[in-house]
């Protein structure tokens, strides 16, 4: 039997609105507890609250302790993404290659993930760059002024070649 470790992690997470973030937060908890080999011990999870910088955004955390062995704690980590993680007991720990190998291959497999993602966005920027400087897309801000600049055109008085104006004439007739 693995040796069990007893650790307190911080959950944080930020979204809208308020309610969502909770619900959310909790959600996330009771899947922790759901972990195999897993007990929660303890939960004190804090009020949603607005973040200053961006209106309308709320953040919130959960402090978890939980008692489970490394090597699922390790795998807790990695799924969970806690911003804070803080081992009670043991005071040292033993850890079998299997566990830890075990990790360090899904640690490898999300790293290829993200650097999978990262090269694909590279690549549509490249893409949507190249068809920007070609013309093939319109940034909205440019079709704004655009449509400015063909509503002036419009407003425009004209003149015929008799020298009046076309709303002059338009009043005359």
């Amino acid at each position: 039997m693995a040796e069990k470790v007893q650790a307190i992690l911080i959950l944080e997470i930020m979204g809208k609105p308020a309610e969502h973030i909770s619900e959310t937060l909790n959600k996330i908890i009771e899947n922790l507890e759901k972990e195999k080999d897993t007990k929660l011990i303890n939960k004190v999870v804090a009020e949603p609250k607005e973040i200053k910088e961006q209106e309308g955004i709320f953040s919130s955390f959960a402090e978890v302790e939980i008692e489970t062995d490394i090597g699922q704690l390790l795998l807790i980590i990695f799924a969970y993404m806690p911003s804070h993680i803080e081992i009670l007991e043991p005071e040292n720990l033993r850890i079998k290659n299997s566990d830890l190998n075990i990790f360090l291959n899904e640690l490898l497999k999300k790293l290829h993930q993200y650097d999978e993602m990262a090269k694909a966005f590279m690549i549509e920027r490249q893409i949507l760059s190249k068809r920007i400087e070609n013309g093939e897309i319109i940034i909205k801000e440019q079709k704004q002024t655009k449509k400015k600049s063909s509503k002036k055109k419009k407003s425009k008085k004209t003149k015929n070649n008799n020298g009046v104006s076309d709303t002059k004439r338009d009043k005359f007739l």
